[in-house]
């Protein structure tokens, strides 16, 4: 932590040389921190995506803590004045950027460094941005709290106000809740003509990488595989309410996908639905709505998180998982010589799955699910007993909770492979054993050296 700041009186005559930088350093990030949790009302900010936090300093002096982060998913009064509509928004709101901490520090203080240490971090923003993460921001906007801050400093550094908000937080990616605390909203334009670049056809080269249009998220399957996976899934039966808006084969497609990117967690999973692109949603068979009537742009819309969540409490894990597991091993082709046995669990009361992985490709060739605590075991047997489940000439690798005889005996003698399993602390008898056998070799050294390690 920087020691705090003594200043000459006679310094005040005027202002000083002021610098901005970016806190990169573990000091640097430590100190901003440590800064913004003994002075700052809401303490410090922990972002997720791209964030950068400035230190201003005046004559070689840190003054100001300013933190950038990304911006708010969706504002009505800020889509109004940039002329986005939804599609556009969610294609092109990484250009936005959101003020979401701003501290004088309190030997700093002074009439108007606020508005001039804000000015100055504006100054720098879109060149630091486009060095750390490829393209240039065009507007940023912040929120001032109308019962403990008038948002002074902003209007003198040329911010304009654009309305108050509802009075929602973000409880999760695309989930709100009410706070009953509506807020003002600010912007800056970082560029005299950023209106019209955030809502050209096609953005110039600074501005591009920031765009998220094409590229959607990675799947595990080609594109043209998409509809007969939605299909397949479709046989699994639906246990919600006939007026529903979203297909049950569709909604367990975009789950399914998500498992085979690796998403260990039901957040995970929505997280990753949210970034396929309009032509991937249509593929898959969600349904469209027009933008407004008479509108030739048609919307593809994720389900929220709770969706989710409701249809995975309900439905039946079992019957899910073995269809997709009959869907994989049909379309498979040709199977690697080594897989991995592992259990993601996509909510404790949800329950696990257990997936047998292409370690090649990282993507599961067959799966299974339990919703009883510890029945990661049983569900892992039945997968491999499965005659789907082809391990002819392959290595099957899993950790020390798959290791006993029976997953042993199932991978060697019924399905012809062999089996690389872990043992550790909780087989004491099986470990000693083994430990006998290795006694004086280099396998047995290096085990030493990695137990004195620990």
């Amino acid at each position: 932590m920087t020691a705090p700041i003594t200043y000459d009186p006679t310094m005040w005559a005027g202002w000083g040389e002021f610098t901005v930088s970016t806190a990169l350093s573990p000091d640097d990030k430590a100190a901003a921190a440590g800064w913004l949790e003994a002075e700052h009302f809401l303490g410090s900010f922990k972002p997720v995506g791209h964030s950068l936090i400035h230190i201003i300093r005046e004559n070689g002096e840190p003054v100001a803590v300013i933190q950038w982060a990304a911006c708010a998913y969706h504002l009505k009064d800020r889509e109004a004045w940039i002329g986005w509509n939804g599609l556009t928004c969610a294609r092109r709101r990484n250009l936005v950027v959101n003020n979401v901490r701003f501290l004088v520090r309190g030997v700093a203080q002074r009439p108007n460094l606020a508005s001039k240490a804000l000015a100055h971090s504006v100054k720098a923003l879109a060149s630091h941005w486009r060095e750390h993460f490829g393209y240039e921001p065009l507007l940023c906007e912040t929120f001032t709290d109308i019962e403990s801050h008038e948002g002074t400093c902003y209007k003198a550094a040329g911010w304009t106000p654009l309305g108050m908000t509802e009075g929602h937080s973000r409880q999760r990616a695309d989930f709100y809740v009410p706070n009953d605390r509506p807020k003002k909203l600010w912007i800056k334009p970082l560029r005299s003509d950023a209106r019209e670049r955030l809502c050209a056809k096609t953005l110039a080269p600074e501005h591009a990488a920031g765009e998220t249009i094409g590229k959607g998220a990675p799947l595990p399957i080609t594109a043209k595989e998409l509809q007969p996976l939605a299909k397949a899934l479709r046989s699994v039966p639906d246990p919600r309410a006939k007026n529903r808006r979203y297909l049950i084969g569709p909604l367990l497609c975009l789950i399914a996908l998500g498992l085979l990117c690796g998403g260990t967690n039901l957040s995970a999973i929505v997280r990753h639905a949210r970034r396929l692109t309009p032509a991937q949603l249509r593929t898959l068979g969600i349904r469209g709505k027009r933008h407004h009537p008479g509108s030739k742009v048609w919307l593809y819309t994720v389900p929220n998180y709770e969706v989710f969540r409701d249809l995975l409490c309900r439905i039946d894990l079992d019957a899910f998982a073995r269809i997709l597991s009959e869907w994989l091993s049909a379309h498979r082709g040709a199977l690697p010589a080594h897989f991995a046995l592992d259990g993601k669990c996509v909510r404790g009361e949800l329950g696990t799955i257990v997936t047998l992985c292409d370690i090649e490709q990282k993507v599961p060739v067959a799966l299974a699910a339990t919703t009883e605590p510890g029945g990661e075991q049983a569900s892992a047997r039945e997968m491999l007993r499965r005659e789907s489940t082809v391990l002819t000439g392959s290595t099957v690798s899993a950790d020390a909770l798959y290791t006993n005889p029976e997953n042993a005996r199932l991978i060697v003698q019924e399905k012809g492979g062999d089996y690389l399993l872990s043992v550790k602390d909780n087989q004491p008898t099986l470990e000693k054993h083994i430990a006998g056998q290795l006694h004086g070799t280099p396998l047995f050294r290096v085990r030493q050296r990695a137990a004195t390690a620990k």
